[in-house]
This record gives structure tokens, C-alpha cells and sequence, in this order.
């Protein structure tokens, strides 16, 4: 498993490498250096110097659970050098030091180096970093902040903040956000035969596709582009098909998990407000909850709209709407996403283990408390102290 302060995303923003006009270097130049630091990195991607390109591939690379995004290209005076702008349209948090630290470095070379605009930021617990578009320029500018690097992401991985007296001790939260798929509702077998069927109408076999189950978590559309490297207009094109055969299925292919309506009313009758902070499309959910005959259990339902869909923004979005204070919320899911959006918005995580997600998934992330069924989850919330804590401990 890979160590979870350790793993890393490159990018190279050019339009003659994404054309092939050109062989891009600096990216394979950028993994290799990582690599001998340590790091487990993805296969490099090269996309083109638009904007909104560049900030779906960051937000996909942290999405997949990269520690670190290091971008390269596009940071110079040209028209097209918009990578340090794509940065910061997509960080909640921007590290102005590295950038500068990268220029004061590089000037002892070329004073040509104070003309880079490269920064960095922070992106749920990913730390995006921007270098150069030469090999050369890249190695030496990242080489100059690895120490930093590191240290922040370290940082950035650690423990969530912790609501109440304890690291297990939720009790005196009076906000909870859900999340939908796997965690208030059995939502994996009716996804999984809704995508199985799509892909086998794609043309996959049953051994390319693996465990299907690894579409259940990631936004919608990216989803099938993340898990099965499939290009943006076949994404688009799967999505599509999948939507069309998944919004067809009766509440029957997607039951809350047992028990779950109960502890919504207990939660409601000891004086919670709740939420619901989910990728699923905004509309898709409230009639899913419609169908369920919970939708009036929640105050507010938070779901992917006006182009927004990365979690750590919907649970700031919900956070807001409830008008709930960091330290009297916390976030209830099934996937690192929901861990990782809870900890950018300075809440707790409970991640619920109901069979579809590894519990080491939630665990690695920093859940601050992993349980295995909704009795657990009463009893983390409503008044006794979970057994099982993130990272393993024990009480």
C-alpha cells in the first residue's frame, strides 16, 4: 500500500505535447526526481495550455488521492501560460513561499528566473505545485523545495480537527453531513449493475473492467476517465449511458442500509441539524430521498450543481447553509473523499465500513473514527465512545 504522505501527480500543460508536435521531457524529468525522493507517481499527463483543462486535471489528480500535484509548463509571460491561474481557480488555500523560494533558488542561475510566475496551493490535502516547462528549469526549481514539500504534506495528511473533548468523542457535535452513496444508502449493487452493463455495451470484457466497484465514490463525469483511463469524450460518452441505465432503477437498487432512518430520527430528536454533502447531482439525490421517504429528515441537501462537484467545496458549501461552527460539525462517509473534504473544512470524519470501501482506505485517510454498521455509528454519535479509531487504535 502506498505510503499516503508519499504519492504524487504530474502534469504537463502544453499544446505542442498534447499535440504531439512536440516530445514532452520535463514531466518524465519531474517523476523521476520524485520517484528518487520516494514517491509513488502516476503516469505523467499532458494536456494542453487551456485553463479549464489544466484544472480538471488537478482536480482529478487530487481526486485520486495524489499527496502532491506538480505541474509543469505554462508559467511564464505568454498568452497561453495560464497554469498559475488554473492553480488558483481550483485551491481553497494558496502557498505563495514555494513559489518564491523555486525563484530565489533559480535567480543564483539566471536572473531570467524572477520572470516565472510558478505558485503553489492547497487543494483539500493535496499541495499543487507549479515549475517550469524546460527539464532542466523544472529539476532544479522543484529540487530547491523538496524539504518544504514534504514537511507540508505531512502536514497536510495528518489528523483531521477533532470536534469534542476526545479523538473519538463526537458527542458534542450538533451538525452531521452525509454522504449519500454508501454511507445513507446501499447505492453500490444497483451502481455496479448499471456500469457493468454499460461497459460490456462499450465493448470491455468482464477481466478489463476488474472490481466495477472502484466507479462508486469519484464524481460524475470523471469517474470511469479516473478508474479506467479512458479519454474525456469517452468519459462523457460512458456517463451518458451510464445515467441513462442507473436514473431507471426504483428505490429497491438503492435501500438506506438498515437502521439508518432510526438514528436520522434520534439524531433529529436530540437536537442535530443534518445535511447531505454528495457528488450526485443535486436533483438526482433529492429524488432518490424523495423515494426513500427521508428527505424531510435533513435541513439541507448539497449535491453537484452549477459545476461544482469536488467534496471538500460541497461540504464547505453545506457547512455555510447550516451555519455550523468547525468544531460542533462532522462528516459522515464511506470513501477517502469525504475523509479529505472533512479535514479541508477543519472537521471530523466518521468513516462508515458497511462492506463496499477498505477499511484501510478510511483509516489512511485519517478518519478520526472508523466504524462497521450503523449501530456503531449511533453509538459514536449519540452518546458512547466508538471502538474502533482511525489509524487503528484502540480505546
Amino acid at each position: 500500500m502506498a505510503n499516503k504522505f508519499k504519492t504524487a501527480a504530474v502534469i504537463t500543460a502544453s499544446d505542442r505535447s498534447a499535440t504531439g508536435a512536440r516530445e514532452d521531457a520535463a514531466g518524465p524529468a519531474v517523476r523521476e526526481l520524485l520517484e528518487r525522493e520516494g514517491y509513488e507517481v502516476a503516469a505523467v499527463r499532458v494536456v494542453s495550455d487551456d485553463q479549464p483543462v489544466i484544472e480538471a486535471a488537478i482536480r482529478e489528480a487530487a481526486e485520486a488521492g495524489a499527496a502532491l500535484v506538480v505541474t509543469t509548463g505554462g508559467t511564464g509571460f505568454g498568452t497561453r501560460d495560464v497554469t498559475p491561474e488554473a492553480t488558483s481557480a481550483v485551491c481553497e488555500r494558496m502557498a505563495p513561499g514555494i513559489g518564491e523560494a523555486m525563484r530565489a533558488a533559480s535567480a543564483k542561475i539566471t536572473p531570467n528566473a524572477w520572470l516565472s510566475r510558478a505558485t503553489a496551493g492547497i487543494l483539500g490535502r493535496t499541495l499543487v505545485v507549479n515549475v517550469p516547462g524546460s527539464p532542466k528549469a523544472a529539476v532544479e526549481n522543484l529540487s530547491a523545495v523538496l524539504g518544504p514539500i514534504a514537511h507540508g504534506v505531512k502536514t497536510l495528511r495528518g489528523a483531521p480537527s477533532l470536534c469534542g473533548a476526545g479523538a473519538a468523542d463526537l458527542t458534542a457535535c450538533r451538525f452531521a453531513l452525509f454522504d449519500f452513496d454508501g454511507t445513507l444508502a446501499d447505492t453500490t449493487p444497483g451502481i455496479v449493475e448499471a456500469a457493468t452493463e454499460t461497459l460490456l455495451e462499450w465493448g470491455m470484457t468482464p477481466e478489463e473492467m476488474g472490481d466495477v466497484a472502484r466507479l462508486v465514490g469519484p464524481a460524475l463525469p470523471g469517474a470511469f476517465r479516473l478508474v479506467y483511463g479512458v479519454s474525456e469524450a469517452d468519459d462523457a460518452e460512458l456517463t451518458a449511458r451510464y445515467r441513462f441505465r442507473y436514473e431507471r432503477l426504483g428505490p429497491e437498487s438503492y435501500p438506506l442500509f438498515p437502521g439508518m432512518g432510526a438514528l436520522l430520527d434520534g439524531l433529529r430528536a436530540a437536537g442535530w441539524k443534518l445535511a447531505v454533502a454528495t457528488s450526485k447531482r443535486q436533483w438526482r439525490c433529492e429524488a432518490m430521498l424523495d423515494a426513500l421517504g427521508v428527505r424531510n429528515r435533513f435541513d439541507i441537501i448539497c449535491g453537484q450543481a452549477d459545476g461544482i462537484r469536488d467534496k471538500p467545496t460541497l461540504i464547505g458549501r453545506a457547512l455555510a447553509e447550516l451555519h455550523a461552527p468547525a468544531d460542533m460539525a462532522v462528516m459522515v462517509g464511506d470513501r477517502k473523499y469525504d475523509v479529505e473534504g472533512a479535514a479541508a473544512n477543519g472537521i471530523a470524519c466518521v468513516g462508515v465500513h458497511f462492506g463496499a470501501t477498505p477499511r484501510s482506505e478510511l483509516e489512511d485517510a485519517g478518519a478520526t473514527v472508523v466504524v462497521d454498521s450503523v449501530a456503531e455509528l449511533e453509538a459514536a454519535l449519540l452518546g458512547v465512545r466508538a471502538a474502533r479509531c482511525g489509524r487503528g487504535e484502540r480505546e
